[in-house]
């Protein structure tokens, strides 16, 4: 969940939603930060990467980007 700058990750596991760490600021994400004029703004998107061997592949259902 991204609210007033703010990034929360979760997991949901048997319809719990579970915190994944603690809120980060989301405001630097933005190719809107910095000094030099921008438009595209925040973007959000799901990644995951086999660091051991690059043997596993993870499939995402169930996205959901919810804009306030």
């Amino acid at each position: 969940t991204v609210e007033d700058g703010l990034a929360r990750f979760w997991y949901v596991r048997e319809g719990v939603r579970t915190p994944v760490g603690p809120p980060l600021d989301f405001t630097r994400l933005s190719d809107d930060y910095g000094s030099k004029l921008r438009f595209t703004g925040a973007m959000a998107g799901v990644h995951a990467v086999d660091l051991v061997d690059a043997s596993f592949t993870a499939d995402f259902t169930g996205f959901r980007l919810t804009c306030w």
